[in-house]
């Protein structure tokens, strides 16, 4: 591995293709509720001009296809210098630290300034969002299915090696949050009220 980076949008479009043809919509469906939204962000608007110069650069090539009564779609496709570049980037690239970002941890860090009905109220929250994620990366989830791209799975529609092992990962951190907020929530919820009436 070389320098540290974080993955530019390019490479992350590059990705993308990996697993077959796709518009530009479709490929920011799947980092915004898709296959990498977990880990990943890719705004539309850093996508097209991504695979303008990828297609400049001849790593993708598009065909216009016929929409009724809509412009045509342009739908994105890997050359084999494209999937070259992106294998090299995953050799050469020592992934950038990942950060983890959240509203709602940042409001509780200031769980002692908050009404505590909107304390209690965002944990519960904070935990319903873990359990459908839980639900949502889970690689047999039927509703997968439905996705225009079954992105990650091999030839016979089965979820491949690396994504079933990144799938079970999500799994497994979404359970240890569920479990530590089962663990922790109502000793929060009694230091708080504790406090509060020592200013009362």
């Amino acid at each position: 591995m070389d320098t540290e980076q974080n993955m530019d949008v390019r490479t992350l479009c590059l990705g993308a293709l990996m697993g077959g043809e796709a518009t530009g919509y479709e490929i920011r469906k799947m980092f915004e509720d898709g296959t990498f939204s977990h880990f990943q962000i890719a705004s539309l608007g850093s996508i097209y001009p991504a695979l303008t110069k990828l297609t400049q650069d001849g790593m993708v090539t598009f065909v216009e296809r016929e929409q009724e009564n809509r412009p045509d779609k342009k739908v994105y496709q890997l050359t084999s210098e494209g999937r070259r570049t992106f294998l090299r980037t995953l050799l050469q690239t020592r992934p950038g630290e990942d950060r983890y970002r959240s509203d709602i941890l940042f409001m509780l860090t200031f769980a002692e300034e908050l009404p505590i009905e909107l304390t209690e109220a965002l944990i519960d929250e904070f935990a319903a969002r873990h359990e459908m994620m839980k639900i949502d990366i889970d690689p047999d989830n039927p509703q997968k299915d439905e996705c225009p791209l079954a992105h990650g799975r091999d030839e016979d529609g089965q979820p491949t090696p690396g994504c079933r092992f990144v799938a079970g990962l999500g799994q497994a951190m979404c359970e240890a949050t569920l479990n530590f907020i089962r663990q922790n929530k109502a000793g929060l919820i009694e230091e708080l009220r504790t406090r509060k009436d020592k200013k009362a």
